[in-house]
């Protein structure tokens, strides 16, 4: 057989619209793929509604892929038996990835349970339910401007290697975390005034000796890291490492590592993560050598952010009103997940709940206080830095994100004229209103 001989001329081009960005318009953008934002996206785009998705990473999930946070936290109310709050799409992840054996459902430590999942599974159910939708998806994109008049948010601006884009929208969702969208618009926003709230370098190793592993407690590793931690160089006294049964693949979070909201610094903080990590693996090996002796690390995941900078919103969510299990007027979404505040390098601040607690989060904190067309979803809603520090986990953002859609799709956008009864009607089943299906 004759291989035809490629073709090798070339043609040149050049940047014929240099300063001048394509634009896109939509009903509903939404900045930040992370479990919040893709909510949104999905719930909006099934009402119909022309969906813009804008993710600043190379690929869907934000920090819930990513980061290897790999654990689901506030799905489930506390007790000795789990009862799921949060619904939609925790739905659909829960059966889809149940069925292919890629979660697993945990005890843990706080009188509740979690959902240790595999990354790479999420990653591909969130980038088959958003292509089933008729989503225009935006990825390696990059927030960069942001233009408001007459109070409202009227377009924002993203770079990728290919150009830039302007995004014209009758409503934007800021489900980025940091509060990029109301940063770039020159919004009020808010910031830990005591100093960093730390995040966390994950990795999972390979190698690691299954049965020795599980003759591992996590008292006994805590007990070895607060005793002996500080001569590998370590100042996180709090871990959880866990390995899925068969799969080879463990998961460890036991570091605190500042992210700040510095570009240069925080650059520089990605190798400072990676080093913290490659300590921690060290002690295991050292420490615990019939599990970790030939243990080595496969994937580093993306530094991962807690609390950095987030809403100035129409309520501040305080930590009076999680203890006090507030059940707001305009409630949206459920939470029972403890006060979990990582603000010093070797402990966590930990405030449990017992087994009839739940407080809410109200719809007010997630609509900017100077804007009437911008919603936060996620870890950007504003609260205080205590009450933010147990809504911000998975479940409660994945329930705000569908708030923010049933919101958009009553309002069109103007969120100041939403009834708020009707809302609850929409969401009733993340509120404990009716059984979900």
């Amino acid at each position: 057989m004759t291989i035809p001989i490629a073709d090798t001329t070339t043609i040149v081009r050049r940047n014929m619209h240099i300063g001048a960005p394509r634009l896109l318009t939509a009903d509903l953008c939404v900045v930040g793929s992370g479990m919040a934002g893709i909510s949104a996206a999905l719930e909006a785009a099934r009402l119909g509604h022309r969906v813009v998705l804008v993710e600043a990473g190379a690929s869907l999930g934000g920090q819930s892929v990513g980061a290897q946070i790999n654990t689901f936290c506030g799905f489930y109310a506390n007790g000795p038996t789990p009862r799921q709050i949060v619904f939609g799409i925790a739905d659909e992840i829960l059966t889809e990835l149940g069925k292919s054996g890629d979660i697993i459902l945990l005890k843990s430590r706080h009188n509740s349970f979690v959902v240790h999942y595999h990354s790479v599974a999420l990653q591909r159910w969130i980038e088959r339910a958003v292509g089933r939708e008729d989503i225009v998806l935006l990825l390696g994109a990059v927030l960069f401007d942001a233009r408001v008049e007459d109070e409202r948010l009227r377009s924002v601006s993203v770079a990728t290697r290919m150009g830039t884009l302007r995004i014209e929208a009758e409503a934007f969702l800021d489900a980025t975390g940091d509060a990029a969208v109301a940063w770039a618009s020159g919004l009020a926003t808010r910031e830990p005034r005591a100093g960093p709230i730390y995040g966390s370098q994950n990795c999972i190793l390979r190698n690691v000796d299954e049965h020795a592993l599980a003759a591992i407690d996590r008292a006994t590793l805590r007990a070895r890291l607060a005793s002996t931690g500080a001569v590998y160089g370590l100042d996180r006294n709090d871990a959880f490492v866990f390995m899925a049964p068969g799969s080879g693949e463990t998961l460890v979070n036991m570091t605190h590592v500042e992210t700040p909201l510095d570009p240069v610094a925080a650059s520089r903080m990605v190798s400072v993560g990676h080093d913290k990590m490659d300590l921690a693996v060290e002690f295991l090996r050292a420490e615990f050598p019939e599990a970790f002796a030939r243990a080595t690390v496969s994937i580093y995941g993306a530094l991962g952010a807690r609390q950095t900078r987030w809403f100035k919103s129409r309520y501040q969510l305080t930590a009076e009103d999680v203890r006090a299990g507030a059940l707001f007027a305009d409630a949206i979404a459920r939470c029972a997940w403890p006060i979990e505040l990582h603000n010093n390098l070797d402990q966590i601040y930990f405030e449990a709940f017992d087994q009839e607690h739940i407080h809410t989060v109200p719809f007010r904190c997630m609509v900017h206080a100077e804007v009437d067309n911008l919603l936060a979803a996620g870890r950007c809603v504003d609260a205080d830095t205590l009450a933010l520090a147990s809504i911000r986990v998975m479940g409660p953002c994945i329930a705000m994100g569908a708030a923010a859609a049933h919101a958009f799709d009553l309002t069109g956008g103007r969120f100041d004229d939403l009834s708020f009864e009707q809302l609850q009607r929409r969401v009733a089943a993340n509120l404990g209103l009716v059984e979900s299906a």
